[in-house]
């Protein structure tokens, strides 16, 4: 009778231990990159236009201010999912408007990259 009740006790256990070592032996749980959040656009559809990513909210919002002064209205700061924060604006159609505004941030000295909305 105890072997009955301790058989299901032992899968348990089993299954508790080959999961962690399965996922360890793969190379463990994998996180993104920081290459891994750039979704450079290489069509047109549901774009954005990335002025710059920071760690620092202080940073970023320092960079919103002077995007939203350049004139790039509906610029926000949001997380990019890999643990930065991103300024950008979103709305933007087809890859040619998007190199347009590239181009305008580029003669106010920003520096910004037409990305693919992924989220």
């Amino acid at each position: 009778m105890t072997g009955r009740r301790a058989a299901p006790w032992l899968a348990v256990v089993v299954v508790g231990l080959a999961y962690p070592v399965a996922v360890l032996a793969g190379g463990g749980a994998g996180f993104p990159s920081r290459a891994d959040c750039v979704h450079v656009a290489h069509a047109d559809g549901d774009l954005k236009v990335v002025f710059g990513r920071s760690e620092s909210a202080t940073v970023a919002s320092a960079l919103l201010d002077r995007v939203l002064k350049a004139g790039f209205k509906g610029s926000q700061v949001e997380p990019d999912g890999c643990g930065l924060l991103e300024v950008s604006v979103h709305g933007i159609p087809t890859l040619k408007v998007g190199g347009e505004v590239v181009a305008e941030a580029k003669t106010v000295g920003l520096v910004a990259s037409v990305e693919t909305v992924t989220s």
